[in-house]
């Protein structure tokens, strides 16, 4: 490629010992599991992957950052051979950027992925070896450094922020959760006022900026209008972890409305905010209990007593979630919306694009309707699963996201079909830990 500097490396990677398969359980569990009393704070209201990966040449670029002790480097493997527009996808190796990234690919775009190593861009490589030599790759070890996506920009047209921490094992309040989510969207949305190159940003959000723990029973219906009214201080208080993660969520997406309004800010930036995300896994697993958390959710049905709690009772399939990305940055009618609600009219900001958004939700289920479809789906995997009547749930509250439908063209993938797809993929990847034993 003609670089100054440039260095070949040829690696071998080995695999890793997989661990035995543990439970995953949501951070909406304590929300929702037990809605009377709904989370009591003291504030008014209320995502390691491993496998065996293999890697030819890779081109090291020289380090683009003046600091000898830069946490980026860019990864560039072979030459592309795509003219597209380049997308920007951060979060690249995890569940949903997976997804994100394979969309942006089977739609003909060019990916720079970020990643935390090597390591995990090598083994994603290994997953997807059709996209080899067709994907970047930038190393970005902390996302909440500053000047952490500054490199990993350049060029680039599109972006989709995936990358935001999605567990409940919070030691820290602040350092664990609220400031990756936080400072990680504030460092890619600043990059992106820097980068001329940049036109449109779709920002990874959640269900969670949107609900109130407060109002989750069945005369609540969460619409395009609705906030979280979590605030920092009161994260930052909580002893709480699905409250910590909701309030991550919603603190992140109301600092990417602000920085979308400053004159700095060249490009239109819309939101997506999934609840559960559901379906099949594509990322790089090295063992099942790495599998991430809503995912996870369905996989614990598997060998139970009997079927467990429902965490959280409205789902989308990822790869739904991952078209909405790409409309998101190609649509018109995208641009300057979230993919949710509407910025609050009490607001101190506005953005004069934001007419519409969108609540990104297929539908509502429990996990007896799981059960219920894995034992039918899979009979030879059926003695393991707990056989129970299939249910409607405890009531709560409704939604409605018909406009992303209407708007957008969104047709859902059917719960049925999501939940055989997600146990199909996850079942193939016990049976491939296994033979690797």
């Amino acid at each position: 490629m003609g670089q100054r500097g440039q260095v070949t490396v040829r690696r071998g990677l080995r695999r890793r010992k997989r661990s035995s398969r543990g439970i995953l359980r949501s951070p909406f569990d304590a929300a929702f599991t037990h809605l009377s009393p709904a989370l009591n704070t003291s504030s008014t209201c209320p995502r390691s992957n491993s496998g065996k990966a293999h890697h030819d040449d890779i081109v090291l670029l020289p380090a683009l950052l003046s600091s000898p002790s830069s946490t980026l480097h860019i990864l560039h493997t072979q030459q592309h051979t795509m003219s597209s527009e380049l997308v920007l996808v951060s979060g690249a190796s995890g569940f949903v950027g997976t997804a994100v990234t394979l969309a942006f690919l089977e739609k003909g775009f060019r990916v720079r992925g970020t990643v935390r190593s090597q390591d995990k861009a090598d083994k994603w490589e290994a997953k997807h070896p059709q996209y080899k030599g067709k994907i970047e790759w930038a190393i970005v070890k902390d996302i909440a450094e500053k000047g952490a996506f500054d490199e990993a920009i350049k060029g680039v047209t599109l972006v989709a922020h995936t990358a935001s921490p999605f567990h409940y094992d919070v030691k820290d309040n602040e350092r664990d959760m609220l400031i990756p989510a936080l400072e990680g969207t504030r460092q890619i949305l600043r990059a992106a006022q820097k980068e001329p190159s940049v036109k449109r940003v779709v920002l990874t959000s959640s269900f969670a900026s949107v609900l109130d723990f407060d109002k989750l029973g069945p005369e609540t219906t969460f619409t395009e209008k609705d906030w979280n009214p979590a605030t920092y201080d009161s994260a930052k208080k909580a002893d709480q972890p699905p409250y910590i993660y909701c309030a991550s969520k919603k603190i992140a997406e109301e600092e990417a409305w602000k920085i979308a309004k400053e004159p700095e800010t060249k490009w239109d930036l819309c939101t997506v905010c999934p609840p559960m995300v559901l379906g099949p896994i594509s990322q790089p697993i090295g063992a099942l209990d790495a599998i991430n958390t809503s995912a996870g959710a369905v996989w614990a049905v598997v060998d139970a007593k009997e079927v467990p709690e429902t965490t959280f009772p409205v789902w989308v399939d990822v790869r739904d979630i991952a078209n909405i990305h790409v409309k998101g940055v190609t649509e018109e009618i995208s641009k300057g919306k979230r993919y949710a609600s509407l910025l609050p009219s009490k607001r101190s900001y506005e953005l004069t694009s934001c007419a519409n958004s969108y609540l990104c939700i297929a539908g509502h289920y429990d996990n007896t309707q799981i059960a219920s479809i894995a034992r039918k789906a899979f009979p030879d995997q059926a003695s393991r699963i707990p056989d129970a009547k299939p249910s409607e749930g405890s009531p709560h509250f409704k939604t409605d996201s018909s406009l992303v439908e209407k708007e957008l063209g969104i047709k859902w993938i059917g719960f049925e079909q999501c939940i055989k797809d997600t146990l199909s993929s996850i079942f193939e990847v016990e049976k491939e830990l296994k033979g690797s034993k």
